[in-house]
């Protein structure tokens, strides 16, 4: 069949591909080899007529009995080699006809019931619906659990976040992209501006510069995620009291940050002047500056820098925290706490249904192309059976007409040598009758010649099995395409079935449009959402 088959029809129809009959039977495999396989006897007149002569000239006993047992030796031995002949053609022939019979039946495939067949492809399908009801069930189940979850936090935060849908259009690897890009940035900014004022170089520069960029940009997330989130949106004091409390520590947090780097930097362009001074720049090293030094020339006045660097790594400082806090508060979720976990869940639940349905779709796709397949396959090899059949049949009728025409021409000499071995014996007594005498007369067999009988070479059995045959193939085609036909429509009403998803989303949709033209007259023309999440 094909490499994927299906199930049911691996012992219905035709299971290989029908090949040419091949008959290897050659006549030397009978015991007739060289001028013998052509009819030839290879006995000699003349030496028959001699052998008569002499037999005759015995005077051999006068018999009145017509049997071959009164025969002479010599045409005891013409009756032999000609019936050899006819034995080893028949022989042939019974072997041909055998092998015939046996390819007819091997290729001769079980009738096919278009009942039988119809509900053993609906068995199988069943069993591929029945393979995907567990996923089904279940992806069926979560999704109708996350949509009860959704709706309860609809309706129970409903009054903050409206009829909106959350803002998740910005995945989160999207956001982590933005905030690594920036860290980046500024690491590299940091790493350029601390280069001059490490013994390391830009190396030394950028590990530092990196450790406080992570550290300023995590602080920025905290903030906008934890904190603002839930201090501007949150619905639950306690929560509101947590995220104005988280962001006011994570922004003064991040101020004192950015502003220590820059009157650290400051401190340092100060100590590389010194130093440069002094000419001791060699000995120069950013950890000599004591932070707590710094911390404390902070204040009173924390925005009293002198260097250009420093005011460049705070305007980057600062904005790199702003932007980490927009992206914490808005990129990476929804505004509304918990708004956007609700909704994903609702959303995967939703694409791991479709996901099984699809799954579904797919295998009865393919079990269906397996099914075609299968009946193409089917149809072809019925006909190449068919016609092999015929074929062999043919073939079996020309070699019975060769085989006849052998044993007709074994026959004619058979016949032509007894003839002329009872010619030259009538003629032998007749010249020695005075000598014989009493023995003269010829003996009476010699009257008649016994006509040779050919092999009948009958082949009722054969074509009987041959008509079998074909009507059973036939049938099975017939079978076969009152199947195909049932098969294409069922496939046509499946797919309808498991297209019944769209239907219901357009009569959804026409629901939607009917609520809105009812609504707009009262100058309300919002849909609920739940209306359309229900398709």
């Amino acid at each position: 069949m094909a490499k994927n088959t299906v199930r049911w029809g691996a012992d219905v129809g035709c299971q290989t591909k029908v090949k040419p009959l091949e008959l290897r039977n050659d006549l030397g495999e009978h015991g007739l080899k060289g001028k013998r396989a052509k009819g030839a006897l290879g006995i000699s007149r003349q030496m028959t007529r001699k052998d008569a002569k002499a037999d005759a000239q015995d005077g051999l006993p006068v018999s009145e009995a017509i049997t071959q047992d009164q025969w002479s030796e010599r045409e005891q031995m013409i009756a032999e080699r000609a019936e050899e002949v006819r034995r080893g053609l028949g022989t042939w022939m019974s072997t041909t006809a055998a092998n015939v019979r046996n390819y007819i039946a091997d290729y001769t495939p079980i009738d096919i019931h278009f009942d039988q067949l119809r509900e053993a492809i609906k068995s199988e399908e069943n069993e591929y619906r029945h393979y995907e009801t567990d996923d089904t069930i279940q992806a069926k189940d979560s999704h109708d659990a996350a949509v009860i979850e959704l709706q309860q936090f609809r309706a129970k935060h409903g009054d903050r976040i409206g009829d909106r849908t959350p803002d998740i259009k910005k995945n989160v690897e999207q956001a982590i992209a933005i905030l690594v890009f920036i860290m980046i940035l500024e690491g590299g900014f940091n790493a350029l501006l601390f280069k001059d004022a490490q013994a390391n170089g830009l190396m030394g520069g950028m590990l530092i510069a990196f450790a406080v960029s992570a550290v300023n940009v995590c602080m920025g997330v905290i903030a906008g995620f934890f904190g603002l989130r839930y201090a501007l949106n949150s619905s639950h004091i306690v929560q509101r009291v947590l995220g104005w409390t988280i962001f006011a520590s994570c922004l003064i947090s991040g101020l004192i940050l950015n502003f220590f780097i820059a009157h650290f930097r400051d401190a340092v362009e100060v100590g590389l002047m010194a130093a440069n001074a002094a000419g001791a720049m060699g000995d120069f090293s950013l950890f000599s500056i004591s932070p707590s030094e710094v911390f404390k020339s902070m204040f009173p006045n924390i925005v009293g820098l002198d260097s250009f660097i420093a005011l460049g790594l705070l305007f980057m400082g600062l904005t790199v925290f702003g932007l980490a806090i927009y992206e914490g508060y808005d990129r990476i979720s929804d505004r509304y706490p918990g708004y956007g976990r609700v909704w994903r869940k609702e959303r995967n639940a939703y694409e791991r249904r479709q996901q099984v349905r699809n799954a579904v779709r797919d295998d009865l796709s393919d079990y269906f192309t397996s099914c075609r397949l299968w009946f193409e396959t089917q149809q072809s090899r019925h006909v190449a059976a068919k016609r092999e059949i015929e074929k062999a049949m043919n073939l079996l009728d020309s070699r019975r007409d060769f085989a006849i025409a052998i044993a007709s021409r074994a026959a004619d000499q058979e016949r032509s040598l007894k003839v002329a071995y009872r010619q030259a014996h009538r003629r032998a007594r007749n010249a020695n009758r005075d000598r014989l005498g009493d023995q003269a007369p010829c003996p009476a067999y010699f009257d008649e010649i016994v006509t040779p009988q050919l092999p009948a070479f009958e082949m009722t059995k054969e074509r009987e099995q041959a008509q079998a045959a074909i009507k059973a193939i036939d049938n099975n085609i017939t079978a076969l395409n009152i199947t195909r036909e049932w098969l294409e429509q069922h496939i046509q009403q499946v797919q309808q079935g498991l297209s019944s998803i769209e239907k219901k989303v357009i009569a959804e949709i026409g629901k939607m449009r009917d609520a809105r033209e009812a609504k707009s007259g009262k100058g309300d023309t919002h849909v609920p959402v739940d209306m359309a999440r229900r398709a």
